[in-house]
């Protein structure tokens, strides 16, 4: 059997265990660089919603968007 096949033999609880587990060992390396360009464009997105709070939504939208309703 692969890891692969492993992991998805594993149930929900202890899948999210190895999950949060590599979640914590990755913050704890070295700081993640992103690209130029998304930098930039995340720093774009964050002027433009401090310019103008009301193009926020909030998480009911967010969800509805994700839900696709």
């Amino acid at each position: 059997m692969t890891l692969q096949e492993s992991l998805r033999a594993l149930p929900p609880d202890q899948k999210l265990a190895i999950v949060t587990e590599l979640w914590d060992d990755l913050a704890a390396s070295a700081p993640l660089t992103l690209p130029e360009d998304e930098l930039a464009e995340m720093n774009r997105r964050r002027d433009e919603l401090l310019a103008n709070p009301e193009i926020a939504i909030d998480s009911d939208e967010v969800w509805r968007r994700v839900d696709g309703d």
